[in-house]
């Protein structure tokens, strides 16, 4: 599996060098499609180019050849502590069990092309997490945390690649899993 990752950033600055649109996205966009999760595949349609325009996350392409076989989108965010106890948060948090909120990456969005038959599940963690301890590198973090549906295969995905469970979204309703860079 030789798969190339493509920073949509790095890809819509240099079509708006060339001649300043987006149009030539949208064929190969226009292939994607993941009908398991339509939240995924409304991400990836409509919002995707504005969050990266606006800066809100990163998305990474994972392309083979010319065809996208997935994308993961890549944040900063602020975990919500409030309902935590005090012995979770400690774990979390390095000691700052007081603490009502903490900055961490978000791996907001990671979803695989209907047509893709590769179990492609561990290898794009990794290339989310081989982003994220980049970004710690140079400044700082303690924690990645992603959201997820209550689907067993994911929580096992998440589970055996390091991720532990540790509240459930109230505005979701989505898990909430982290992981300890």
């Amino acid at each position: 599996m030789g798969f190339e990752v493509c920073s949509l950033k790095e890809l819509i600055a240099d079509l708006q060098s060339i001649d300043g649109s987006l149009e030539a996205l949208r064929e190969p966009f226009s292939h994607f499609h993941c009908q398991k999760n339509s939240d995924e595949e409304d991400f990836f349609h409509n919002k995707m180019i504005d969050y990266e325009l606006r800066n809100k996350a990163r998305t990474y392409l994972v392309m083979d050849d010319s065809r996208i076989v997935a994308y993961f989108s890549l944040a900063i965010k602020s975990i919500d502590l409030q309902d935590m106890s005090k012995t979770s948060k400690n774990k979390m948090t390095a000691g700052e069990s007081s603490a009502t909120s903490y900055s961490a990456y978000l791996i907001g969005h990671i979803a695989k092309n209907d047509g893709v038959t590769e179990q492609l599940g561990k290898t794009l963690i990794d290339m989310a997490l081989e982003r994220i301890y980049l970004a710690q590198k140079h400044v700082g973090g303690r924690i990645a945390y992603l959201d997820c549906k209550d689907i067993l295969p994911l929580r096992r995905l998440y589970e055996q690649n390091g991720f532990t469970y540790f509240n459930t979204s109230k505005q979701s309703g989505l898990l909430q899993y982290y992981k300890k860079l």
